[in-house]
This record gives structure tokens, sequence and C-alpha cells, in this order.
């Protein structure tokens, strides 16, 4: 997938700069999968979370990551 910068937001965006500033540099659909699987370890615990539930991150960080470069791409060809 093709990367574009601004598709992170809020606590996605200080977690991408914190894992920068120690020389992790993630693909922003990474960074989706790594704040869901934060958010979904303080929800049911880290040693409750199953394989299932990694494999719906996954799925669901690669879709939104597509529907915000997109949404970000036809907000930049309107501007143009």
């Amino acid at each position: 997938m093709k990367e574009k910068n601004g598709i992170l937001q809020g606590d996605e965006r200080l977690w991408d700069v914190a894992l920068r500033g120690i020389g992790i540099v993630l693909p922003d659909e990474y960074v989706l999968r790594f704040t869901r699987l934060l958010k979904k370890a303080g929800e049911v615990g880290l040693k409750d979370i199953r394989l299932s539930d990694m494999t719906d991150i996954e799925y669901d960080a690669r879709q939104d990551a597509e529907q915000r470069v997109k949404k970000l791409e036809e907000a930049t060809d309107k501007t143009e």
C-alpha cells in the first residue's frame, strides 16, 4: 500500500513519534495495528489476547488505513 503522510490521529501520532524516537520506524498501518493492540490489551489484559483478536486488528487496521489514504487523496485532489 502507498504510504501517505497525515493519516495518523491523536495517540497514533504520539506512538509513532515515540517509536521513531527510539529508532523504530513503522508504516502507518503498523502503527494503527500497534495502537489497537494496546487498546485491546487494556480492555482484556495482555495475557487474554487471542490470535483471532490480532487477526481482527490487522484486518481492521488495513481497511482503516486504506480508507484514510483515500480520504486524504480526495481532499488533496479538491485543493489542487
